[in-house]
């Protein structure tokens, strides 16, 4: 309440110049410190004098216009400066969409390529049966029909799940975690295996079941691209672990890999935007910084590195975007 009646009041003053404000603050405090001033004399028992009563006038007719202009220009330094602080915060959140965004084309572009290994081998398929069908008999044909009949059917599951994903509205959509693994395995288990890394997903549901936003895909497939991208010829049994774990006051996740690992003296940079250690056509060094905005400003959560290995570990609280379902 008395906020908003000192706001009222200052609106209502910058309506005024600065002379106008001072010379009726003074002519207030001088009205008023007379009878003022009287009534204390009266209470000590003082003689009430001409002399006093010059100094009443006199002195708040001296102290207040220069009193009054100082706080006017340090209302006016402070408006400025809280006008340049709100034109800061707007540059940052813009410069953070774009960052989200170029993030998002980013990951379009490795999309296109995933899409591409996983559709050559139904489209191969397909062709074959089409050519089976043209030189089989009319009792066989069926059977070549059901396989492209069935192959038509993974690619368009396929292309639903990358559409789904560049769709900005699903991004706020609740889903239970488990769809959102089998989406993640869709879009980029082939290019994964198409390198020979073997990629394990483990589920603890120990205190339940997980619905979360489906924001989390983004920063899923960050961590996995990452990974994948940190093996070399000389690594045998090549290995990506992907954990979620359920526990008392959240989701853990944890994304590990047996890769060249990360160098000690760029651990603390490599979530800054715009660093990376690939080469300038294989990453653009956003993907890790937009993850790690995500988890702050989307869940409220954390993402690190654990020290000693290439362990990515997200800890979300539970909250309206992400829920722990009650086990039946």
């Amino acid at each position: 309440m008395l906020d908003k009646l000192i706001e009222k009041g200052t609106n209502k003053l910058s309506l005024y110049s600065s002379s106008v404000i001072i010379t009726f603050a003074t002519i207030s405090v001088v009205v008023s410190s007379v009878p003022l001033v009287y009534v204390l004399i009266t209470l000590f028992g003082v003689e009430y004098t001409t002399t006093i009563l010059i100094i009443s006038i006199a002195a708040p007719a001296l102290m207040v216009p220069p009193t009054i202009a100082i706080i006017i220009r340090l209302s006016k330094h402070l408006q400025y400066f809280q006008d340049e602080l709100e034109k800061e915060v707007e540059d940052n959140k813009k410069k953070d969409i774009l960052l989200f965004e170029q993030a998002r084309f980013v990951l379009m572009g490795e999309m296109m390529a995933n899409i591409s290994h996983q559709w050559k081998q139904p489209l191969n398929t397909i062709s074959l049966s089409v050519v089976g069908a043209r030189m089989a008999n009319k009792n066989d044909t069926v059977k070549y029909f059901d396989i492209m009949e069935d192959n038509v059917s993974y690619l368009a599951s396929t292309i639903d799940d990358f559409m789904s994903f560049f769709d900005k509205k699903t991004h706020v959509e609740i889903r239970d975690l488990e769809d959102i693994i089998s989406e993640i395995r869709s879009i980029i288990q082939v290019q994964i295996e198409n390198r020979g890394i073997v990629l394990e997903i483990e589920v603890d549901s120990s205190y339940g079941d997980i619905k979360i936003t489906s924001s989390i895909s983004q920063v899923l497939l960050n961590l996995l691209n990452n990974a994948k991208d940190s093996f070399n010829d000389t690594i045998d049994a090549k290995k990506i672990n992907l954990k979620f774990i359920s526990m008392k006051d959240g989701l853990e996740i944890v994304c590990c890999d047996n890769g060249i690992g990360i160098k000690p003296e760029i651990r603390d940079k490599i979530f800054d935007p715009y660093f990376t250690t690939k080469n300038k056509n294989q990453g653009t060094g956003i993907g890790l910084y937009v993850s790690k905005q995500i988890i702050q400003k989307n869940f409220c959560g954390d993402i690190s590195l654990r020290l000693g290995q290439t362990c990515f570990c997200i800890n979300i609280p539970y909250s309206d975007k992400c829920i722990l379902k009650n086990k039946e």
